[in-house]
C-alpha cells in the first residue's frame, strides 16, 4: 500500500509540475504577444485614422478580412467615417492578445484593440480585430463608432 502512494504522489507532484511549467509558458508567451500586438496597433491605428487611408487598412488586411468584406463596402465606409474628418488626436490603443485552440479552427492568435479619437467633426470609438498568421499581424476587422455618424 505505502508503494502505491509514493507512486500516486509522484504521479500528482509530476502534474503539479508540468501546470506549473504551462502556466508560465502562457503567460511569458502572452506578454510578448501583446507587446507585439500592442505596437502593431500603434502603426496601424493612426496610418489608416489619420486622413481615412483606406489603403493602409486593405494592404495590413487578413485573407479572412478581404473575404469577409468587398471592395465596395470599404469604399463605402471609408466616404462615411470620412465624414468626420482628419484626425486631431487619439488614445493610446487598449487591448490585449488572445490565444486559443479548438479542433475546428486549430490554434489561433488574436487580439483586439479600441481607441478613443478625436476627428474635426466629432469623436469617435476605433476598435481593431487583429490576427497573426505565422509571425505576420494582420487586420481581421475594423469598426468605427461615432455619435456623429448616426443618421439624424
Amino acid at each position: 500500500m505505502k508503494k502505491f502512494f509514493i507512486i500516486l504522489g509522484s504521479i500528482f507532484l509530476a502534474i503539479v509540475v508540468l501546470g506549473v511549467i504551462g502556466i508560465a509558458f502562457v503567460a511569458v508567451r502572452g506578454n510578448a504577444l501583446d507587446k507585439e500586438s500592442r505596437a502593431y496597433a500603434e502603426t496601424a491605428i493612426p496610418a489608416i485614422i489619420t486622413n481615412w487611408n483606406e489603403k493602409e487598412l486593405l494592404d495590413r488586411a487578413s485573407p479572412e478580412f478581404k473575404k469577409a468584406v468587398t471592395q465596395q463596402q470599404v469604399d463605402q465606409l471609408f466616404r462615411w467615417v470620412g465624414s468626420l474628418g482628419r484626425l486631431q488626436k487619439y488614445d493610446p490603443p487598449q487591448g490585449q492578445a488572445l490565444m486559443s485552440a479548438t479542433t475546428q479552427t486549430g490554434k489561433v492568435i488574436s487580439a483586439q484593440y479600441t481607441t478613443k479619437a478625436t476627428f474635426e467633426k466629432g469623436e469617435a470609438t476605433v476598435t481593431l480585430g487583429l490576427i497573426k498568421h505565422g509571425d505576420q499581424w494582420q487586420i481581421l476587422k475594423f469598426n468605427v463608432n461615432s455619435p456623429q455618424l448616426i443618421p439624424k
